[in-house]
């Protein structure tokens, strides 16, 4: 009886710590999203991005009425490695246009760039012959608007660089 007694005290321990662990871990956010470390690239430079602003407070749009390369950001950070143990990156690339500015034929410069997985052509392809990539399928992105892709490789590419884009008439 008292062996009987042990073992359900013991089981209810590891069921309480279980529903604890589950309930703690449910009110975080998730996984993917607390362990991304972004960085920012900027030229063949890439840094630590603590914090990133979404909109442009001076230049581009809102300075001129234009539009330029410069109102694309590209972040990018690491995530947790796959269960072979392959690095994960993700990539987000983001129009910091305020006001009017659908952005469209965003090229990124990305000689060399490989990933394990395979990436969503309508949101980054490589162009056939070139060291460039298509973004969003050269489909206008909206002013704040972001694409992502999430790639896989022994090391982070650190040359994603915007080569050019098309800006809308006014």
């Amino acid at each position: 009886m008292r062996t009987s007694l042990c073992k359900i005290m013991v089981l209810a321990a590891l069921i309480f710590g279980f529903l604890f662990m589950v309930s703690h871990n449910g009110l975080q956010k998730d996984k993917m999203s607390t362990e991304f470390k972004p960085f920012v690239s900027v030229g063949n430079n890439t840094f630590l991005a603590w914090g990133r602003k979404l909109l442009n407070s001076g230049g581009g749009t809102e300075a001129n009425g234009q539009c330029s390369k410069d109102d694309i950001k590209i972040i990018q950070g690491t995530l947790p490695p796959q269960p072979s143990g392959i690095p994960t990156y993700r990539v987000e690339i983001i129009n910091t246009c305020a006001i009017g500015c659908a952005i469209g034929d965003i090229k990124v410069y990305c000689g060399g760039f490989t990933s394990a997985n395979l990436i969503n052509p309508t949101i980054f392809k490589h162009l056939p012959n070139e060291d460039f990539c298509l973004v969003n399928n050269g489909a206008p992105l909206k002013g704040g608007a972001m694409v992502s892709f999430i790639y896989t490789t022994t090391f982070m590419y650190k040359s994603f660089s915007v080569s050019s884009v098309t800006c809308p008439s006014s």
